[in-house]
Order: structure tokens, then sequence, then C-alpha cells
């Protein structure tokens, strides 16, 4: 258990809303070249997604485990740790499982433990910690017996006990740096009309913009939500979070902030929409389980995550191929030099 100092089904196609447009528009988005700094970056940390881990039984009850997900989880791990075995934190920004049962989470710690990781190793929840209320007692596929007495409460519980995390929402500086993760509260078992977005009440609004209010506004601060912003990142056309326009107006206050979401899976290969800014800055995490290429409406069969350095004026973002050990595209994000 960490502290916090504290065949696998891709995520369900929620019912896409009328689209979203952003306020402002979004600024051209530069992809540099590999950097040449002799400067030694502050801070460096990952960030990956989509792990969906899943082990005991398949939908027909008949005895299952993904080793495909388990050796590509554990094979990005290991690629993290030859690239920086320092690295100062790695943030797994949700759907940790596929069915949400602690079998999922069972095969996601094991790989943990035999692993190496940071020791700050932060998650967030994903809409697929919910789907337990798919299954029976038994870890049956049963969705006409939805939600097979399951609540939204006790999946949040068994995420907090497996993850070892203080609460679904919460924050922790690093070296200095403001480290803020977002969860969803609600799941279609409340209301069948969220689907897989994201729910976030205005008491989590709030507890948001203050955190942000009170972070150094010359330093960036870094924000993680499972569910991406509507139609920004690669992968966000669609509604993925309801009533968004609270959050986005409440993110927009803030340019020093850069938020990182996941759940799209769309790879981050030959995507210029990886990186999006506009008030604040995105970035897509790819997936690790089973990146998308949206051009070929086909799986990319490789494992893809984000490696984040931190300088005095700049945070470099890079892609990374766990599968093949390989860059994918860099991209730099000037940090305000005075305070907002």
């Amino acid at each position: 258990m960490r502290k916090v100092s504290s065949n696998v089904s891709l995520c369900m196609v929620p019912k896409v809303a009328a689209p979203f447009v952003p306020q402002a528009q979004a600024k051209p988005v530069t992809i540099t070249s590999p950097s040449t700094s002799v400067d030694k970056p502050k801070l460096s940390f990952a960030v990956i997604s989509d792990i969906h881990l899943r082990a005991g039984v398949d939908d027909v009850g008949n005895p299952y485990y993904d080793h495909v997900a388990e050796n590509k989880f554990q094979a990005a791990l290991q690629d993290l740790h030859s690239i920086n075995p320092h690295t100062n934190a790695l943030v797994i920004d949700g759907d940790l499982t596929v069915t949400g049962v602690q079998t999922d989470y069972d095969s996601m710690n094991k790989v943990l433990n035999e692993t190496p990781h940071p020791r700050h190793t932060l998650f967030a929840m994903g809409n697929h910690e919910f789907y337990h209320a798919f299954y029976d007692e038994n870890g049956y596929y049963n969705p006409s017996a939805f939600p097979n007495g399951e609540t939204e409460q006790t999946a949040i519980t068994r995420y907090l006990k497996n993850t070892g995390m203080p609460s679904l929402y919460y924050s922790i500086v690093i070296k200095g740096y403001h480290f803020i993760v977002l969860g969803s509260e609600k799941s279609r078992i409340s209301n069948p009309n969220y689907y897989d977005n994201a729910v976030v009440s205005d008491t989590q609004l709030q507890w948001l913009d203050n955190e942000l209010k009170n972070s150094p506004h010359n330093k960036p601060s870094f924000v993680f939500l499972h569910q991406p912003i509507p139609n920004t990142v690669a992968g966000s056309t669609g509604n993925y979070i309801i009533d968004s326009d609270n959050f986005i107006k409440i993110l927009d206050k803030y340019p020093h902030i850069i938020l990182f979401s996941g759940h799209g899976h769309w790879t981050l290969k030959n995507q210029p929409e990886t990186m999006w800014q506009g008030k604040f800055t995105a970035f897509n995490d790819s997936c690790v389980r089973d990146p998308w290429d949206p051009t070929t409406n086909s799986l990319v069969g490789d494992s893809e995550g984000l490696y984040v350095q931190v300088y005095k004026d700049k945070v470099v973002v890079k892609g990374r191929d766990f599968t093949n050990k390989q860059w994918i595209d860099q991209y730099t994000v000037n940090i305000p030099k005075d305070p907002v």
C-alpha cells in the first residue's frame, strides 16, 4: 500500500452532448526539438493512464487473467525507471481497472509491489473504477441487475483502500510544486445520463479554486482528472464532464496550471492535439493498455505515456512509446514570469 506524503474493454463510449466551444480560441502549439538545455530540471514526473488491469473471471465466469495489460503496465514502469530512477513522482490518471472489482486491483498492486516506481505515486479515479456495478457477487457480467448492489461510495472506498490515497480529490506539494488530483463523485449508478462522464461537485470545484488561488502563480501547478475538457486535446470531442462550464471558468483564471487527462485512449503519435493551449494548458495522457489511432480506427498495439521535466522558466513534456522505448514528440510550456 502506498501512502501520499500520502481480452480488455475500452472506455464505453458516452452519449455525446452538443459540442462545447471553448470561450477562448486555442493558441498555436509548437512541437519543440529535443532539449539541449544544460540546466538540470528542478522536478521530474511521469503521467500514465488507462492501464486497465483485469483478473479473476471473465464476463461468463471463466477464470481470466489479462497478462497483456499487466505486462504493459510493468514495462511502462520499467522503462520510466530506466529513463530516470530518481523521478520525483508518478501519476496514474484513472482507469486503473476494467471492472473495478478487487481482483483487478490485486493485479495492479502485484505489479507495483514487484516493479520500481517513485515513492510519490499518485492515483486518480476513472470511470471504469465504477464498473463493479455491472457485475454480480460472483463476478459475472449481469447488466440486467445493474447496479448489482453496488453504490458509488463502495466503489470509491474500494479505490481508496487499494491506492492509499487520502480522498477522492486531494493535493500534495512535491519539491515546492503543487499536484492537484480530482475525481468524479458520481456515475451512472446515480443517473444513467452520466454515462462515463466526470461529475465534479460544486464543493470540489470550490476546493479546486481555493487550492489554485493559494498556489504560487509564478510556477506551474499540475492538475489531473481522468476525463478531458471537451474539445481541447486529442480524444476529447464530446462533453466528458457534466456541467463543464463552471470547471472551465475556474481553470481559465489560472494560466500557470497544466491539466492532464486520459480516457480517450488516443495515441500521441502524429497528433497535433496532444497539447492544447487556451487560457491554461492541457495534455492528453494517451493509454498504457491500448492506444487508439483515430485515423485508421485501430489499436496502435504500443503503450504510451508522458514524461515531464520542470525547469525554472519552462515545463518540457515528452511523449513516450514504452513498447519500443522511443520518444515521440516534445512540447514546451513557458512559465509565467510574474504572479497573476
